[in-house]
C-alpha cells in the first residue's frame, strides 16, 4: 500500500469501531513491551517527556495563579461571600483554561523535540511485531522536519475547531455538553495522527500519503489520541509514559490498518 501511487479508492473505517481499536491498542502495549523486549527503547523519551511535562505544568500553573490573582485584585464586591464566590470561580475557570491550553500545546511540543526518540521507538515496535529489518528512510533532521511540518497543519485546523466548540457553549442548555465532547474528540482526533504518523513514515509513506491514509481512519486516529489524553490526567506516570505508550499504540493500529488495507487494494486489483 505504501508505495501504490495509483491507489483511488482507499478503505474507510467506521468511527465508533475505529474509536473502540484506538483505545483498545492500549491493552496490547504493557504485552508487547514485555515480548518483544522493548522497554529500554522507550526509557529516554518517556525520561525526556518528564522533565519537559514538568516543566510546562509549572509554567501553565504560575500562569494560571498570576490571573487569579490579576482578576482578584480588580475585582472588588462588597459582599464577602459573592466576592469570594467569584475568586473561586476565577481560579477554577482560569485553571480548566490552563488545562486545555497545556493539552493543546504539550503533545505538540512533544511530538516536535521527541520526534526522532519515538520515531525509533515506533520503528523498534515495528521490526519486532512485523520482524522486519528494515529502517527508516529518514534521518533526524528530516524526521524533526516532518514532524514540524505535520503539527504546524495540525495546530491551525485543531485551533479552528477548538474556537468552534468553546463558542458552543454559549447555546443553552446542551451547549457546554456539545462543548466538551467536541474538544476532547477534536485534540483526540490531531493528537492520535501524530503518533500514528511514526510508523507511517517508517513504512515510506509521505505526508501527504499519511494524512490521507489517516482521514480515513479518523476513529482511530480519536482513539489512539483519547488514550493519550486520558494518561496524560494521571500526574508524573501519564507525564512520563503517555507519549511512548501513545506511540507504540499507534504503531500497533497502524500495523493492523496497514494490513487491512493491503489486502483490500489487492481485492480491488484482482476484480
Amino acid at each position: 500500500m505504501a508505495r501504490n501511487r495509483s491507489v483511488s479508492r482507499p478503505l474507510r473505517r467506521s468511527f465508533i469501531p475505529g474509536v473502540a481499536l484506538g483505545l483498545g491498542a492500549y491493552m496490547r502495549v504493557v504485552p508487547t513491551l514485555f515480548r518483544y523486549k522493548l522497554w529500554p527503547a522507550q526509557f529516554v523519551p518517556a525520561f525526556l517527556s518528564l522533565i519537559l511535562s514538568t516543566l510546562m505544568v509549572t509554567a501553565f500553573w504560575l500562569a494560571a495563579t498570576g490571573i487569579t490573582k490579576w482578576i482578584d485584585a480588580r475585582v472588588n464586591l462588597p459582599w464577602p461571600e459573592w466576592d469570594e464566590a467569584v475568586n473561586s470561580l476565577s481560579f477554577i475557570f482560569t485553571m480548566l483554561l490552563m488545562l486545555l491550553v497545556f493539552l493543546s500545546v504539550h503533545k505538540h511540543v512533544i511530538l516536535v523535540l521527541l520526534s526522532p526518540f519515538l520515531g525509533k521507538l515506533a520503528e523498534a515496535t515495528y521490526r519486532a511485531v512485523m520482524n522486519d529489518e528494515s529502517t527508516s528512510p529518514l534521518t533526524v533532521s528530516q524526521s524533526i522536519s516532518r514532524g514540524i511540518r505535520i503539527n504546524l497543519g495540525n495546530i491551525v485546523k485543531e485551533a479552528f475547531l477548538n474556537g468552534f466548540f468553546l463558542a458552543c457553549n454559549i447555546i443553552p442548555g446542551f451547549g457546554p455538553v456539545l462543548a466538551s465532547a467536541g474538544l476532547f474528540i477534536n485534540q483526540s482526533r490531531f493528537m492520535g495522527f501524530g503518533l500514528m504518523d511514526f510508523p507511517l513514515e517508517h513504512k515510506g509513506l509521505s505526508v501527504k500519503e499519511s494524512i490521507r491514509f489517516v482521514k480515513y481512519r479518523s476513529g482511530c486516529s480519536t482513539g489512539v489520541g483519547a488514550g493519550y489524553i486520558l494518561l496524560m490526567l494521571v500526574p508524573f506516570f501519564g507525564w512520563m509514559f503517555a507519549p511512548t505508550f501513545g506511540t507504540i499504540a499507534g504503531t500497533l493500529i497502524a500495523i493492523q490498518e496497514l494490513e487491512i488495507e493491503e489486502e483490500y487494494q489487492a481485492r480491488l486489483n484482482a476484480s
